[in-house]
């Protein structure tokens, strides 16, 4: 039995499933691979570069129609923008004016926000100023001063009531000296009626100007008693005005007095924070005790000195005898060992063998012996540095053992170089002395420098505490001068504009 061909195999799907066919055209899809037989995990999972090649086997003659077709929609769209772009009627242009209109009637609102607020402060400032103007109103009625101006429009509506019953007087005068005419005239007509009508009037006369003096004493003792009252009153404002005036030239001094006293108080502050400056007796003090211990200073280190040269002859001198008692017993050595030893082989190779060997021994002994040298005059360079530097600590250093040259050293070059170096230290010495004195000379300078800055700067603080002062004092005075010409407008408004001149005057110059 044949075997049936790959694309007839069908899938057992059911007895109701039909035989899927293989389509050449059909490029995507899982029909053919159904139809062929294949294993549907193997197809499950694509790439990313299958999808693309799919993608573009879609597109591929859709493209150029697509592009066309988006270009001539791009056209008939810019034609019909631009054909309706002036219609009112469309939804954008309705759009567009609503648009408009609500940002026009915001910026409006915003501009009427901006006007009301503006409103708002000015209107606040001008109720600050009327405030400001009846406070200032209120304190000046307030003051005991003002109680003299309304004393003097009380006496100046005094003397006006004064005149005008002075005046009143006068007119009752002319009329009775007018009615008396009269009388007499009327008397020439008839003696007897005239006498009795003269007795008659003799009579209303006399009581009349009884009445009249009755009533002038009982003005006169009115007067009177207003004038004390007035001169009580008077008394008391002046009183309490001088009251009030030592009570703020009181203040005035305490105030003063607390400035004062605020000022020592800093100034004391800054004199104890501030280092006081030596006098010349504790600065002449300082030098001697300085010049005593630069003195110990040197008379110390010259002992050293004398102490180490002392020690390096009694060192080398030991040395040199050292070295001749081991010259004496090496030569003994020799001679008995050349009695003993007569005759001694030696062929070339030995020689050669031991002179290469005692050479470069003597080499490693040179090199080790040089440096032993450097670290010993180190260690003493070291140490001499830490004395100069005023260190007392006793320092561990190298030994020096005795060595086979007859000064204590290796060779000649190196005692030289060390009676060099001894003979220069004093001049080293006097050197460092020298700095230091100079160091200390650039420190005083500086201290002195500190000392005129702070005196300077004293002064400054002086001279601007004077010019504050005197600042404050002017503007005391400029602020006084103001309430004075102030009060003055305000003692020139209250008079009245028809009052008596020298209560005017006098008035003005009481309130000045």
């Amino acid at each position: 039995m044949s075997a049936a061909p790959k694309s007839a195999v069908t899938p057992q799907l059911g007895s109701h499933c039909t035989r899927a066919r293989v389509d050449p055209k059909r490029r995507f899809g899982l029909a053919n691979a159904v139809a062929r037989g294949e294993t549907l995990r193997r197809l499950c999972v694509m790439s990313e570069s299958e999808l693309l090649n799919i993608r573009h086997l879609l597109t591929a003659d859709e493209d150029p129609y697509g592009a066309y077709r988006r270009q001539m929609d791009a056209q008939r769209t810019e034609s019909s923008k631009a054909h309706t772009a002036n219609w009112p009627d469309t939804v954008q242009a309705k759009q567009e004016a609503f648009l408009r209109l609500s940002k026009q009637e915001k910026e409006d609102e915003d501009r009427r926000k901006l006007m009301m607020i503006e409103f708002n402060r000015q209107q606040q400032e001008e109720e600050q100023r009327q405030k400001q103007a009846h406070m200032a109103l209120k304190l000046l009625k307030e003051d005991p001063r003002s109680q003299r101006v309304r004393s003097f429009v009380l006496l100046d509506e005094a003397l006006k009531d004064r005149d005008l019953q002075i005046a009143t007087r006068a007119h009752f005068r002319e009329m009775e000296e007018k009615r008396r005419k009269e009388e007499h005239q009327s008397s020439l007509v008839g003696v007897h009626d005239h006498e009795v009508k003269e007795l008659k009037d003799k009579h209303d006369r006399i009581s009349r100007e009884v009445d009249l003096k009755n009533e002038h004493l009982k003005q006169m003792l009115f007067q009177i008693s207003e004038r004390k009252k007035l001169r009580a009153e008077h008394k008391e404002e002046a009183k309490a005005v001088k009251v009030a005036a030592e009570e703020e030239e009181r203040e005035r001094l305490e105030e003063i007095m607390e400035t004062k006293r605020k000022m020592l108080e800093a100034d004391k502050y800054n004199r104890g924070v501030a280092k006081q400056k030596p006098s010349k007796h504790d600065r002449l003090l300082e030098r001697i005790e300085k010049d005593k211990l630069d003195e110990a200073e040197r008379v110390k280190q010259e002992q050293m000195l004398d102490n180490m040269k002392k020690n390096a002859q009694e060192r080398i001198r030991r040395r040199r005898q050292h070295f001749e008692e081991a010259k004496r017993i090496g030569e003994i050595a020799f001679i008995n060992e050349q009695d003993i030893v007569q005759y001694i082989p030696k062929t070339q190779e030995v020689f050669e063998k031991c002179a290469v060997d005692l050479v470069n021994q003597m080499a490693r002994n040179e090199d080790i012996r040089k440096e032993k040298a450097r670290e010993v005059q180190q260690q003493l360079k070291e140490e001499l540095h830490r004395r100069n530097m005023g260190e007392t600590e006793q320092q561990d250093r190298y030994v020096v053992k005795a060595e086979a040259h007859r000064a204590g050293f290796m060779n000649n070059e190196e005692a030289r170089a060390y009676q060099l170096e001894m003979q220069k230290h004093p001049e080293k010495v006097r050197m460092e002395q020298r700095a230091e004195a100079e160091r200390l000379r650039r420190e005083a300078g500086i201290l002195q420098t500190i000392h005129r800055l702070q005196a300077a700067e004293r002064k400054e603080n002086e001279r601007r505490e004077v010019a504050l002062g005197v600042e404050e004092q002017r503007m005391v005075e400029e602020a006084a001068k103001e309430d004075r010409e102030r009060y003055r407008a305000y003692v020139e408004s209250q008079l009245p504009s028809d009052m008596n001149p020298y209560l005017r005057r006098k008035a003005m110059e009481l309130n000045a």
